[in-house]
């Protein structure tokens, strides 16, 4: 009997061990797990935007013009000529010396086929033939006076009267102060997106900490009133004089 009430002894300190180590190991996991909660800060996301209008303070223009003769010699003398009259042109408008740019001539020998067929009507060959010297020249312009240079652009093609084959492409419009709109727009992002922020949680009944994150999206400058739209790496238009830029902000603010 003796020897039995030892055993069970023995057994019930195993089993209150064993009740104890694990009673313990959940308070030692659990608890950190309870108070985690608490130890964590509220905080509140918001973002922030800004869209300004401007108009473009500089214009790029271009042009080409091009000859075409059976001797290398005279096309090349032919399109020097054209060069000289297109200059005194744009000058004779109002385009400054210094704001045109003419590129290198592109040279290209051009031919044509003339096929042979037999009496069945079959073709039996054909021959390349050489039909002369096509030689084309870039112009560039670059200017602040936007209006003066787009009514050049318009009018140029005038010059085919006097026999010049001269092809205008739409100018691309830029805006000089670019970088400092940029600022500009950031910064009243961000304000944006401060009140925002101010808003919500006073309207919860809470205040607003520090400022703990924040980041900038990329620019989206729009034609205005066009149908571009955002892209994910930015859009940046030139093909209209009139712009819109729109840029966000995000933040995150801690809650006290």
């Amino acid at each position: 009997m003796k020897k039995l009430t030892s055993y069970k002894v023995i057994g019930l300190s195993i089993v209150l061990s064993v009740f104890i180590y694990s009673t313990l190991g959940i308070l030692a996991n659990g608890l950190p797990y309870f108070y985690k909660g608490k130890k964590v800060k509220d905080d509140i996301s918001v973002t922030g935007s800004s869209s300004m209008e401007f108009t473009s303070d500089l214009i790029v223009w271009s042009a080409s013009f091009s000859k075409k003769d059976m001797n290398l010699k005279t096309a090349y003398a032919q399109i020097k000529n054209d060069k000289k009259t297109i200059k005194a042109y744009l000058i004779s408008k109002g385009v400054k010396e210094d704001e045109i740019t003419f590129k290198s001539i592109d040279i290209n020998k051009e031919y044509y086929y003339k096929s042979r067929y037999n009496n069945d009507g079959d073709k039996v060959d054909s021959e390349k033939i050489f039909n002369g010297y096509s030689l084309t020249q870039y112009l560039g312009v670059s200017s602040t006076n936007v209006n003066l240079l787009e009514g050049v652009a318009n009018e140029v093609t005038d010059l085919i009267e006097q026999e010049i084959n001269i092809n205008s492409f739409a100018p691309d419009y830029y805006y000089s102060h670019l970088g400092d709109l940029k600022i500009e727009m950031i910064e009243a992002a961000a304000k944006d997106g401060l009140l925002r922020a101010e808003t919500a949680v006073k309207g919860g009944g809470g205040f607003l900490g520090d400022l703990l994150e924040t980041s900038i999206g990329v620019f989206q400058i729009l034609g205005k009133n066009s149908e571009d739209s955002f892209s994910w790496g930015g859009t940046l238009n030139t093909k209209n004089k009139y712009k819109t830029a729109f840029v966000n902000v995000k933040q995150r603010y801690a809650i006290n």
